[in-house]
């Protein structure tokens, strides 16, 4: 009887583990056909049709030839790099602490308004407050540097348009064309020629 329990005990395990085996040899061997066919297995590429038509290319192995950096841009990549403020005030955030998250412009009074309001906040304290800026300006800093209610974290975009107004991607004529291609569908105009252009990689 000990001896069928046995027996058993093992089949059971057994069963459990062909799936196992089967599922890491069927991986090995896609692996290897796809080396034995030049599939470059460390890079990719997708293609896919978004936008109504337009043709998009994206490929993890393209570097952007992104502008050289300015003082300023130097300046806010650094201090996206440290901590939040008012650390000292408030230094016992809990573990599933709320983060709320503004992005902004350059709306001053609208910034003004929204800090007012979450000053008012009950327990607006126990949060951290995330500022995204899409580019930089010295009022829109200015009030965000004077917040002291909660912690808070600034983050900058490096590169932002406003401060690359000649140099940055949008200013580039295909993908300009992609955007007046768009901008004729969704007026409800026909375009001439159907708007194709290959984006490789993302920009901050």
């Amino acid at each position: 009887m000990a001896l069928y329990k046995r027996s058993r005990f093992r089949d059971t395990g057994f069963r459990r583990v062909v799936p196992l085996v089967l599922l890491v040899v069927i991986t090995v061997l896609v692996i290897i056909f796809m080396i034995r066919d030049g599939v470059d297995v460390e890079s990719w590429s997708l293609s896919q049709e978004v936008g109504g038509g337009d043709h998009v290319e994206l490929d993890t192995n393209f570097r952007p030839e992104l502008p050289e950096k300015t003082d300023l841009a130097t300046s806010l990549e650094k201090r996206n790099r440290l901590p939040p403020r008012n650390r000292d005030r408030f230094p016992n955030l809990a573990r599933d602490h709320i983060k709320i998250v503004l992005y902004v412009h350059n709306r001053p009074q609208y910034l003004e308004l929204v800090i007012r309001s979450l000053l008012n906040v009950e327990g607006i304290g126990e949060t951290l407050l995330v500022v995204s800026h899409d580019g930089y300006f010295e009022e829109m800093d200015r009030i965000v540097q004077g917040i002291e209610f909660c912690q808070v974290k600034q983050i900058f975009a490096p590169y932002s348009p406003h401060l690359y107004p000649d140099s940055f991607l949008a200013s580039r004529p295909e993908i300009a064309g992609v955007r007046m291609t768009r901008t004729r569908r969704s007026a409800g105009a026909t375009p001439t020629s159907t708007a194709t252009t290959a984006l490789r990689g993302s920009c901050p």
